[in-house]
């Protein structure tokens, strides 16, 4: 691995990224991380929280309108995301917490689609079937413990490039 994250860290790209005193650079970059990721999880959110009972004056198939910002968001996560790995390959790929938030995004993920396909898409009801307040639970829970994951992975790195320790 460590010729793979040297030829990454190496690259034109991963220097810029890091190195750039551009703010189209990682400041520029991180934001809209940030940015995307409160659409995504803040939208989720609230489609959670309707699903729980929450503002039961919005109706569910009027949520259905907050999938396409869901969708967009999770797309400039993907690639912001991916040049913020860019930037730094071994500092994420050689840290275990690392892979438990890119499953916690697939899960995530997952379920925003599950849940516009089986309960916002779904015919009117008197209310949403009990299955959906188990996945609005998971759906929280998935994203509060992703947005952690994200957040303990500046911390608890033991590696900032390659041959270079964490200094924490």
């Amino acid at each position: 691995m460590d010729p793979f994250f040297a030829f990454v860290e190496r690259s034109a790209l991963s220097e810029w990224i890091r190195g750039s005193e551009s703010i189209f650079a990682f400041p520029t970059i991180i934001t809209f991380h940030a940015v995307g990721m409160a659409f995504l999880a803040g939208g989720s959110a609230a489609i959670d929280l309707r699903i729980l009972g929450f503002a039961p004056g919005v109706s569910l198939k009027a949520l259905t309108r907050l999938l396409p910002l869901l969708w967009l968001a999770f797309g400039v996560n993907a690639v912001s995301g991916t040049l913020l790995l860019i930037a730094y390959p071994t500092k994420a790929l050689t840290n275990p917490l690392f892979y438990v938030k890119l499953g916690l995004i697939a899960f995530a993920v997952w379920l925003v689609a599950r849940i516009a396909t089986t309960v916002l898409r779904a015919p009117e009801q008197s209310g949403p079937p009990a299955s959906a307040k188990a996945l609005a639970l998971f759906s929280l829970a998935a994203w509060l413990c992703l947005i952690l994951a994200g957040r303990f992975l500046a911390y608890t790195h033991r590696w900032e490039m390659l041959g270079i320790p964490a200094v924490i």
